[in-house]
């Protein structure tokens, strides 16, 4: 860009400039929202600039909390090439610029702060961060000097002396807050053994006791004692304590659900290893927002102050009976650390907190505390889709799915080596087609290296901001061309239900910067090779192209097909054909489905089929060419349908009562589990080719039936979900304007 256009460019103006890793899970994160919260609460404009940080390996989406906040409009996403000029700059987590990222933001700003949310040397004297190194990426980035502000005395301890020349203490913590007027209150209730004790963390072995004996006696075993609810628990446990207590309850770690899992404590007990430093103890504010008695180890004293009792693990359970024994002792507690946690903790901190340290900062864009639209975007951002060939549509239809439902400000463009291209290109999107080297009997090798100069090409001409491969096999032209080409956010989106010969493919998982998975409704069926990178992956619901809300009605769909009204339609959608022949089960189908004369076939035409469609030659039959079938699917009583993913999830998801034909070529993913889950838990019927044929009239009276029919798709309708396409698209849209910190510049 000219230095001309450069200076004619729109700045965005900012109160706030929040700087973070938005995929955090733990308190970093629900600390920025309450600070999102607090700054919109007084009409201070912000921002959001998110930060793709070298600490979080597998892929995760945004924390949900600051997608929320996101939706509500209480902050704006930026681009880092978005010129932004910010009355004060709030990096969130030191971790994030421990190196340099390797494109410079245009960001302008009065001041910079530095939350330091972890120490920098842990319990055991470990070094965590270099401090002066990211001060010093922090000056480069944004200017200084830079304002350190630790969370708490435990951190301010930890950093006194290791502050750079651009670096600067700030004189009181950064203590996290909370809305206090938004969290329930523990409703009132008598106090008697056994009492329930709870608490909740991220599952991580290091937030609980080293020794057994700390944690029976922080956490009793005795169940006449007390009933242990644990938020964020795992196998751990067993593997530091044996067998897990009778009466402790263990569930997984969730964001969602804590304030009512809170509300039904009597006591908040928290006690972790000697080799963990906690930097704050989120959790542990968000219990006396709901006013139940928090005991701690004396170590949280400083931060917590009157706010909670302090002793040691041997100590909690005669603390407990102190209690339970004084009613109005446990009544006094709540009330006074209530009290003093919302003098030093609530949102309505954070406006002062900002005018003590920085007494000269001006709030200029203040506005009314209202949603703030969206920001215009400094560029347009491009998402390349490359999609393989494919038996079916599948890898191009989900990626279609993807393009319709992105953000204003995205261009999709598509490279594929799919036969359907031209959906792509009547969609209204930019298209390119690359043979696939079986259809032209190429060698591969060869192959590869002409289809990865040619993909080259395309991501310097179009430079994408992020590049979606939808496949089972990456290629090694795919991978040499994006392994050249660092300035996209690489996601690979790929369907599980692997057969065990496809696990070579994984060998190549981490060239992507994350791997996304649409859900299966089968998935408990799965033993693919995939099911074992599920924890490295970010699992979102099945994937649909048309909502199944979004299908035209009964009347329509049938007037837009020209189908009687009075008859029973079955619709045929067996798929392309290519490599699984269906021809005689088709004719073994259509018989007995003619048998009833209340019946009218429509046979629904791959657009990449090779084989001619009979149906025509038969009366009350039709063939017809039809894209996306979907959206007209009110219109068929019953569906012969492929098992492969779109058509599965389509027909289950859309409560259409199915007979299920799976593909059980070699090369295809496993359809027959997907069938047989279908029939097994009364969401369908599974025909097999080669095994069913003679059961053909068996399994058609059965669909025939109205009852059953009823029964199914009741069944079907029963399943709530959302289209994962949706959490896709947020994903995308977060990758592709993230500052990336998280790899070397060269």
């Amino acid at each position: 860009m000219s230095t001309a256009a450069h200076l004619n460019r729109h700045r965005e103006a900012f109160d706030v400039l929040f700087v973070g890793d938005p995929r955090f899970e733990g308190g970093t994160s629900t600390a920025l929202a309450a600070e999102i919260d607090a700054a919109h609460r007084e009409g201070l404009r912000c921002g959001l600039l998110a930060v793709k940080g070298p600490l979080l390996g597998n892929t995760l989406p945004i924390h949900p909390d600051l997608q929320v906040r996101l939706d509500q409009g209480k902050v704006c996403l930026v681009h880092f090439a978005d010129p932004i000029d910010a009355g004060i700059v709030v990096i969130h987590h030191p971790t994030i610029f421990t190196q340099l990222p390797g494109s410079r933001p245009d960001i302008s700003c009065a001041h910079v702060v530095l939350v330091l949310h972890h120490p920098r040397v842990d319990a055991l004297g470990k070094v965590q961060y270099d401090l002066q190194a990211v001060t010093r990426n922090c000056t480069t980035v944004f200017g200084g000097p830079v304002h350190i502000a630790p969370v708490s005395a435990v951190v301010r301890a930890s950093v006194r002396f290791q502050l750079g020349n651009d670096a600067r203490l700030l004189d009181e913590d950064w203590l996290n807050l909370i809305d206090f007027d938004a969290w329930p209150r523990r409703p009132e209730r008598r106090l008697r053994f056994p009492v329930v004790i709870g608490r909740h963390a991220r599952p991580d072995a290091q937030k609980w006791p080293d020794s057994p004996v700390d944690a029976f006696a922080a956490y009793p075993v005795d169940p006449t004692l007390a009933t242990v609810r644990i938020l964020g628990g795992a196998d751990f446990l067993e593997e530091l304590y044996g067998a897990v207590p009778s009466n402790w309850i263990v569930a997984p770690f969730q964001a969602q659900g804590v304030p009512a899992f809170l509300a039904g404590l009597d006591f908040y007990v928290y006690y972790h290893s000697e080799a963990w430093s906690e930097a704050f103890g989120r959790t542990i504010l968000e219990a006396l927002a709901v006013g139940i008695l928090v005991i701690l180890p004396p170590h949280f004293a400083p931060i917590f102050g009157l706010s909670a009792i302090y002793c040691q693990p041997s100590e909690v359970v005669s603390r407990i009976e102190h209690f339970v024994g004084n009613p109005a002792a446990y009544r006094q507690q709540v009330a006074d650390a209530l009290d003093h946690a919302r003098r030093h903790f609530d949102l309505s901190e954070f406006v002062p907190r900002l005018r003590r340290c920085f007494p000269e900062l001006e709030f200029r864009n203040a506005h009314s505390a209202s949603p703030q639209a969206a920001l215009p975007p400094a560029r347009q951002k491009t998402v390349l889709f490359i999609s393989t060939n494919g038996i079916g549509l599948g890898h191009l239809v989900q990626q279609l799915a993807l393009a319709d439902r992105l953000p204003k400000g995205f261009r999709p463009v598509f490279v594929t080596m799919s036969m359907g291209l031209q959906f792509a290109a009547q969609a209204g999107y930019l298209a390119h087609y690359i043979n696939y080297h079986k259809h032209i009997k190429a060698d591969p090798e060869r192959w590869n290296r002409v289809f990865a100069e040619e993909l080259f090409d395309l991501l310097r001409f179009y430079r994408p901001s992020a590049v979606l491969y939808d496949g089972t096999m990456p290629f090694g032209g795919l991978i040499q061309a994006l392994s050249t080409y660092r300035d996209a956010f690489l996601i690979w989106v790929r369907r599980a239900m692997w057969r065990e010969h496809h696990g070579v493919g994984l060998q190549v998982s981490d060239r992507f910067d994350a791997i996304i998975e649409p859900g299966e409704l089968a998935e408990d069926w799965d033993d693919g090779p995939t099911t074992a990178e599920r924890e490295r992956v970010y699992r979102v619901p099945p994937v649909l192209h048309i909502d199944a809300s979004a299908r035209l009605d009964r009347e329509s769909a049938l007037a837009a097909l020209g189908l009687p009204r009075d008859r029973l339609v079955v619709a045929f959608q067996l798929g392309s054909e290519n490599n699984f022949p269906l021809a005689r089960l088709k004719e073994h189908l259509t018989e007995a489905f003619l048998r009833d004369p209340r019946l009218e076939i429509v046979e629904i035409r791959s657009p990449i089929g090779n084989h001619e469609a009979e149906c025509e030659q038969r009366p009350r039959c039709r063939s017809v060419d039809l894209f996306p079938a979907f959206r007209y699917s009110k219109a068929f009583d019953i569906c012969v349908s492929a098992a492969g993913y779109n058509a599965f999830h389509e027909n289950v998801l859309g409560a259409i009562p199915s007979i299920f034909v799976p593909n059980e070529a070699e090369e295809m993913d496993l359809q027959l589990t997907r069938a047989k889950y279908a029939a097994v838990n009364g969401l369908g019927f599974c025909l097999r080719r080669d095994h069913d044929r003679y059961r053909c009239r068996d399994i058609v009276e059965a669909v025939l039936d109205d009852a059953e029919r009823m029964k199914i798709a009741a069944r079907c309708h029963d399943i709530s979900m959302k289209n994962g396409a949706y959490d896709i698209c947020q994903f995308i849209e977060l990758s592709a304007c993230m500052l990336r910190t998280d790899r070397r510049i060269v």
